[in-house]
Protein backbone atom coordinates (compact mmCIF):
# COMPACT_ATOMS: atom_id res chain seq x y z
CA UNK A 1 0.00 0.00 0.00
CA UNK A 2 2.88 2.59 1.09
CA UNK A 3 4.26 1.68 -2.47
CA UNK A 4 1.18 2.51 -4.33
CA UNK A 5 0.62 5.70 -2.80
CA UNK A 6 4.38 6.28 -3.28
CA UNK A 7 4.41 5.51 -6.85
CA UNK A 8 2.59 9.08 -7.82
CA UNK A 9 5.55 10.92 -5.73
CA UNK A 10 7.98 10.15 -9.16
CA UNK A 11 5.95 11.83 -11.33
CA UNK A 12 5.57 15.12 -9.08
CA UNK A 13 8.95 15.18 -8.59
CA UNK A 14 10.27 17.06 -11.25
CA UNK A 15 7.38 19.90 -10.93
CA UNK A 16 8.67 19.69 -7.08
CA UNK A 17 12.56 19.91 -7.94
CA UNK A 18 11.89 22.99 -10.38
CA UNK A 19 9.31 24.63 -7.08
CA UNK A 20 12.00 24.31 -4.54
CA UNK A 21 14.90 25.34 -6.82
CA UNK A 22 13.46 27.96 -8.80
CA UNK A 23 10.10 29.14 -7.06
CA UNK A 24 10.31 28.76 -3.85
CA UNK A 25 13.59 31.63 -2.85
CA UNK A 26 12.33 33.92 -4.54
CA UNK A 27 8.93 34.09 -2.81
CA UNK A 28 10.72 33.48 0.45
CA UNK A 29 12.78 36.70 -0.22
CA UNK A 30 9.71 38.41 -1.84
CA UNK A 31 7.87 38.45 1.71
CA UNK A 32 11.02 39.71 3.34
CA UNK A 33 12.07 42.01 0.68
CA UNK A 34 8.42 43.76 1.53
CA UNK A 35 9.33 44.56 5.20
CA UNK A 36 12.72 46.87 3.91
CA UNK A 37 13.32 49.85 1.46
CA UNK A 38 15.32 48.41 -1.20
CA UNK A 39 15.97 48.59 -5.03
CA UNK A 40 17.49 45.77 -5.74
CA UNK A 41 20.97 47.36 -6.59
CA UNK A 42 22.30 46.57 -3.66
CA UNK A 43 23.95 43.03 -2.65
CA UNK A 44 20.89 41.46 -0.57
CA UNK A 45 22.89 40.67 2.95
CA UNK A 46 21.40 40.27 6.79
CA UNK A 47 22.89 43.66 6.97
CA UNK A 48 21.46 45.81 4.23
CA UNK A 49 17.81 43.94 5.58
CA UNK A 50 18.83 45.51 9.34
CA UNK A 51 19.89 48.57 7.59
CA UNK A 52 16.67 49.19 5.71
CA UNK A 53 13.99 47.03 7.88
CA UNK A 54 10.87 49.48 7.70
CA UNK A 55 8.18 46.80 9.16
CA UNK A 56 4.57 47.39 7.59
CA UNK A 57 5.70 51.15 6.26
CA UNK A 58 5.26 49.68 2.50
CA UNK A 59 2.09 47.99 3.58
CA UNK A 60 0.64 51.52 5.15
CA UNK A 61 1.92 52.81 2.00
CA UNK A 62 -0.36 51.05 0.00
CA UNK A 63 -3.49 52.28 1.81
CA UNK A 64 -2.48 55.93 1.08
CA UNK A 65 -1.33 55.37 -2.82
CA UNK A 66 -4.09 56.61 -5.32
CA UNK A 67 -2.06 55.09 -8.08
CA UNK A 68 -2.39 51.48 -6.44
CA UNK A 69 -6.06 52.36 -5.31
CA UNK A 70 -6.78 53.10 -9.59
CA UNK A 71 -4.78 50.04 -10.51
CA UNK A 72 -7.13 48.07 -7.96
CA UNK A 73 -9.74 48.88 -8.97
CA UNK A 74 -8.61 48.50 -12.63
CA UNK A 75 -8.38 45.11 -11.80
CA UNK A 76 -11.38 44.52 -10.38
CA UNK A 77 -13.32 46.03 -13.07
CA UNK A 78 -11.23 44.18 -15.48
CA UNK A 79 -12.47 40.71 -13.49
CA UNK A 80 -15.85 41.64 -13.24
CA UNK A 81 -16.33 42.31 -16.30
CA UNK A 82 -14.02 39.76 -18.93
CA UNK A 83 -14.05 36.72 -16.54
CA UNK A 84 -18.23 36.64 -16.86
CA UNK A 85 -18.21 37.45 -20.28
CA UNK A 86 -15.66 34.64 -21.09
CA UNK A 87 -17.54 32.12 -19.14
CA UNK A 88 -20.34 32.84 -21.17
CA UNK A 89 -19.06 33.02 -24.72
CA UNK A 90 -17.22 29.92 -24.37
CA UNK A 91 -19.83 27.75 -23.13
CA UNK A 92 -21.68 28.73 -25.69
CA UNK A 93 -19.59 27.89 -28.15
CA UNK A 94 -18.97 24.57 -27.01
CA UNK A 95 -22.39 23.85 -26.99
CA UNK A 96 -22.93 24.69 -30.79
CA UNK A 97 -19.35 22.71 -31.20
CA UNK A 98 -20.38 19.79 -29.61
CA UNK A 99 -21.73 18.84 -32.50
CA UNK A 100 -21.03 16.09 -36.01
CA UNK A 101 -21.23 19.28 -37.84
CA UNK A 102 -18.69 19.30 -41.37
CA UNK A 103 -15.49 20.73 -40.35
CA UNK A 104 -16.24 21.57 -36.84
CA UNK A 105 -12.57 20.09 -35.61
CA UNK A 106 -10.89 23.07 -38.09
CA UNK A 107 -13.26 25.23 -36.22
CA UNK A 108 -12.40 24.23 -32.86
CA UNK A 109 -8.63 24.85 -33.93
CA UNK A 110 -9.38 28.17 -35.68
CA UNK A 111 -10.83 29.07 -32.04
CA UNK A 112 -7.96 27.69 -29.85
CA UNK A 113 -5.46 29.74 -32.07
CA UNK A 114 -5.35 32.93 -29.90
CA UNK A 115 -4.74 31.02 -27.16
CA UNK A 116 -1.57 29.80 -28.14
CA UNK A 117 -0.51 33.18 -29.82
CA UNK A 118 2.02 35.26 -27.97
CA UNK A 119 0.61 37.90 -26.00
CA UNK A 120 2.34 40.48 -27.54
CA UNK A 121 1.50 39.51 -31.14
CA UNK A 122 -2.50 39.34 -29.45
CA UNK A 123 -1.95 42.97 -28.22
CA UNK A 124 -0.01 44.45 -31.71
CA UNK A 125 -3.19 42.92 -34.10
CA UNK A 126 -5.45 44.55 -31.52
CA UNK A 127 -3.67 47.63 -31.23
CA UNK A 128 -4.16 47.66 -34.99
CA UNK A 129 -7.86 46.51 -34.80
CA UNK A 130 -9.01 48.73 -32.29
CA UNK A 131 -6.85 52.27 -34.04
CA UNK A 132 -9.20 55.11 -34.03
CA UNK A 133 -8.33 55.96 -37.96
CA UNK A 134 -7.72 52.52 -39.89
CA UNK A 135 -9.18 50.14 -37.65
CA UNK A 136 -12.00 48.06 -39.41
CA UNK A 137 -13.78 48.12 -35.93
CA UNK A 138 -13.91 51.87 -36.23
CA UNK A 139 -14.20 51.52 -40.25
CA UNK A 140 -17.40 49.48 -39.49
CA UNK A 141 -18.74 51.77 -36.81
CA UNK A 142 -18.53 54.86 -38.71
CA UNK A 143 -19.91 52.95 -41.58
CA UNK A 144 -23.34 51.83 -39.80
CA UNK A 145 -23.21 55.67 -38.31
CA UNK A 146 -23.52 56.79 -41.68
CA UNK A 147 -26.15 54.60 -43.10
CA UNK A 148 -28.46 55.56 -39.52
CA UNK A 149 -27.51 59.54 -40.54
CA UNK A 150 -28.95 58.84 -44.44
CA UNK A 151 -31.83 56.91 -43.04
CA UNK A 152 -32.55 59.41 -40.65
CA UNK A 153 -32.16 61.98 -43.40
CA UNK A 154 -34.94 60.01 -45.54
CA UNK A 155 -37.17 60.81 -43.30
CA UNK A 156 -36.60 64.25 -42.43
CA UNK A 157 -35.27 64.19 -38.67
CA UNK A 158 -32.06 65.10 -37.33
CA UNK A 159 -29.98 62.76 -36.43
CA UNK A 160 -29.26 61.90 -32.41
CA UNK A 161 -26.05 63.27 -31.39
CA UNK A 162 -24.11 59.96 -30.65
CA UNK A 163 -25.29 58.75 -34.02
CA UNK A 164 -23.35 61.84 -35.51
CA UNK A 165 -20.31 61.04 -33.66
CA UNK A 166 -20.50 57.48 -34.41
CA UNK A 167 -20.35 58.70 -38.52
CA UNK A 168 -17.34 60.67 -37.65
CA UNK A 169 -15.74 59.69 -34.72
CA UNK A 170 -16.35 56.64 -32.97
CA UNK A 171 -15.03 55.20 -29.68
CA UNK A 172 -11.24 56.18 -28.90
CA UNK A 173 -10.92 52.53 -27.53
CA UNK A 174 -7.50 52.71 -26.68
CA UNK A 175 -7.08 56.33 -26.18
CA UNK A 176 -10.13 57.87 -24.34
CA UNK A 177 -9.70 56.55 -20.74
CA UNK A 178 -13.78 55.86 -20.77
CA UNK A 179 -13.07 53.64 -23.82
CA UNK A 180 -9.54 52.13 -23.29
CA UNK A 181 -10.49 48.87 -20.22
CA UNK A 182 -13.39 47.66 -22.54
CA UNK A 183 -11.13 47.97 -25.76
CA UNK A 184 -8.02 45.15 -23.51
CA UNK A 185 -11.75 43.67 -22.23
CA UNK A 186 -12.42 42.56 -25.83
CA UNK A 187 -8.83 41.81 -26.64
CA UNK A 188 -8.26 39.42 -23.54
CA UNK A 189 -11.64 37.56 -24.11
CA UNK A 190 -11.19 37.09 -28.21
CA UNK A 191 -7.76 35.15 -26.84
CA UNK A 192 -8.64 33.49 -23.48
CA UNK A 193 -12.24 32.25 -24.79
CA UNK A 194 -10.82 29.29 -27.05
CA UNK A 195 -9.05 27.48 -24.06
CA UNK A 196 -12.24 27.87 -21.93
CA UNK A 197 -14.24 26.86 -24.82
CA UNK A 198 -11.76 23.88 -25.03
CA UNK A 199 -12.28 22.91 -21.38
CA UNK A 200 -16.02 23.20 -21.66
CA UNK A 201 -16.33 21.16 -24.71
CA UNK A 202 -14.30 18.24 -22.88
CA UNK A 203 -16.80 18.38 -19.85
CA UNK A 204 -19.75 18.35 -22.11
CA UNK A 205 -18.26 15.11 -24.04
CA UNK A 206 -17.91 13.86 -20.98
CA UNK A 207 -21.74 14.25 -19.80
CA UNK A 208 -23.38 10.37 -19.54
CA UNK A 209 -25.48 10.43 -23.11
CA UNK A 210 -28.14 8.29 -21.23
CA UNK A 211 -29.12 11.34 -19.01
CA UNK A 212 -30.23 13.27 -21.56
CA UNK A 213 -32.11 10.27 -23.28
CA UNK A 214 -34.23 9.70 -19.97
CA UNK A 215 -34.77 13.11 -20.04
CA UNK A 216 -36.07 13.46 -23.99
CA UNK A 217 -38.20 10.56 -22.68
CA UNK A 218 -39.40 12.12 -19.84
CA UNK A 219 -40.46 15.10 -22.58
CA UNK A 220 -37.89 18.08 -21.88
CA UNK A 221 -37.49 19.75 -24.51
CA UNK A 222 -33.78 21.64 -25.25
CA UNK A 223 -33.67 24.55 -22.42
CA UNK A 224 -35.41 22.09 -19.95
CA UNK A 225 -32.30 19.77 -20.13
CA UNK A 226 -29.78 22.57 -20.83
CA UNK A 227 -30.78 24.33 -17.69
CA UNK A 228 -31.70 20.71 -15.45
CA UNK A 229 -29.30 17.91 -16.86
CA UNK A 230 -26.44 19.35 -18.85
CA UNK A 231 -25.93 22.83 -16.85
CA UNK A 232 -25.95 21.05 -13.29
CA UNK A 233 -23.46 17.92 -14.61
CA UNK A 234 -21.10 20.45 -16.26
CA UNK A 235 -20.99 22.48 -12.73
CA UNK A 236 -17.62 21.10 -11.81
CA UNK A 237 -16.17 22.62 -15.15
CA UNK A 238 -17.73 25.85 -14.72
CA UNK A 239 -16.33 25.92 -11.56
CA UNK A 240 -12.78 24.98 -12.66
CA UNK A 241 -12.95 27.51 -15.85
CA UNK A 242 -13.83 30.06 -13.71
CA UNK A 243 -11.41 29.92 -10.90
CA UNK A 244 -8.58 29.81 -13.52
CA UNK A 245 -10.20 32.90 -15.23
CA UNK A 246 -10.80 34.82 -12.14
CA UNK A 247 -6.33 33.90 -10.98
CA UNK A 248 -5.86 34.84 -14.59
CA UNK A 249 -7.67 37.93 -14.87
CA UNK A 250 -5.79 39.32 -11.44
CA UNK A 251 -2.54 38.39 -12.92
CA UNK A 252 -2.97 39.95 -16.63
CA UNK A 253 0.21 42.27 -17.70
CA UNK A 254 1.21 41.25 -21.14
CA UNK A 255 -1.76 42.44 -22.74
CA UNK A 256 -2.12 45.31 -20.78
CA UNK A 257 1.11 46.27 -21.56
CA UNK A 258 1.57 45.43 -25.10
CA UNK A 259 -1.57 47.73 -25.78
CA UNK A 260 -1.89 50.40 -23.61
CA UNK A 261 0.97 50.67 -21.21
CA UNK A 262 -1.69 51.39 -18.55
CA UNK A 263 -2.42 54.57 -20.15
CA UNK A 264 -4.14 56.52 -20.87
CA UNK A 265 -3.93 58.61 -17.37
CA UNK A 266 -4.05 54.88 -15.92
CA UNK A 267 -7.30 53.84 -17.11
CA UNK A 268 -5.67 51.05 -17.67
CA UNK A 269 -3.15 50.74 -15.01
CA UNK A 270 -3.63 46.68 -13.24
CA UNK A 271 -1.93 45.33 -10.29
CA UNK A 272 0.61 43.32 -11.86
CA UNK A 273 1.89 46.37 -14.01
CA UNK A 274 1.95 48.82 -11.78
CA UNK A 275 4.13 45.89 -9.47
CA UNK A 276 6.44 45.69 -12.63
CA UNK A 277 6.90 49.19 -13.20
CA UNK A 278 7.64 49.62 -9.71
CA UNK A 279 9.91 46.87 -9.52
CA UNK A 280 11.86 47.65 -12.59
CA UNK A 281 10.33 50.44 -14.68
CA UNK A 282 10.66 53.16 -13.19
CA UNK A 283 14.11 54.72 -11.55
CA UNK A 284 15.01 54.95 -8.46
CA UNK A 285 13.56 51.26 -8.25
CA UNK A 286 11.44 50.02 -5.26
CA UNK A 287 11.64 46.46 -5.15
CA UNK A 288 10.73 45.88 -1.27
CA UNK A 289 7.41 48.11 -2.46
CA UNK A 290 6.79 45.84 -5.25
CA UNK A 291 6.93 43.00 -2.92
CA UNK A 292 4.45 44.31 -0.29
CA UNK A 293 2.08 44.62 -3.78
CA UNK A 294 2.81 41.42 -4.81
CA UNK A 295 1.37 39.77 -1.35
CA UNK A 296 -1.34 42.00 -1.29
CA UNK A 297 -2.11 40.17 -4.56
CA UNK A 298 -1.54 36.92 -3.00
CA UNK A 299 -3.54 37.72 -0.40
CA UNK A 300 -6.38 38.67 -2.42
CA UNK A 301 -6.41 35.64 -4.84
CA UNK A 302 -5.79 33.33 -1.92
CA UNK A 303 -9.15 34.57 -0.16
CA UNK A 304 -11.36 34.47 -3.11
CA UNK A 305 -9.96 31.27 -4.50
CA UNK A 306 -10.52 29.77 -0.36
CA UNK A 307 -14.15 31.04 -0.82
CA UNK A 308 -15.00 30.13 -4.09
CA UNK A 309 -13.43 26.39 -2.91
CA UNK A 310 -15.92 27.02 0.31
CA UNK A 311 -18.90 27.56 -1.08
CA UNK A 312 -18.68 24.73 -4.61
CA UNK A 313 -20.92 22.29 -2.34
CA UNK A 314 -24.00 24.84 -2.82
CA UNK A 315 -23.72 24.67 -6.64
CA UNK A 316 -21.49 22.18 -7.77
CA UNK A 317 -23.25 18.50 -8.72
CA UNK A 318 -20.83 15.87 -8.42
CA UNK A 319 -21.94 12.74 -10.49
CA UNK A 320 -22.15 9.65 -8.26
Amino acid sequence: MRAYYRFPLLFLLPSLVGFLAFNLGPILASFFLSFISYDGLRPLTLATFRENWIGLENYRRLLEDPIFQKAFFNTLFYVAVAVPLEIVLALLLALGLNRPWPGVRLIRTLYLLPTVTSVVAVGLLWRWVLNPTVGPVNLLLRWVGERMEGVYGLLGLTPPSWVAWLAREGPGWLSDPAWAMWGVILASVWAGVGLRMLIFLAGLQNINKEYLEAASLDGANSLQRFFYVVLPLLSPTVFLNTLLAMIGGFQIFGLVYTMTGGGPLDATNVLMLYLYRKAFGIFPFEMGYASAIAWVLFLILFALTYLQWALRKRWVVEEA
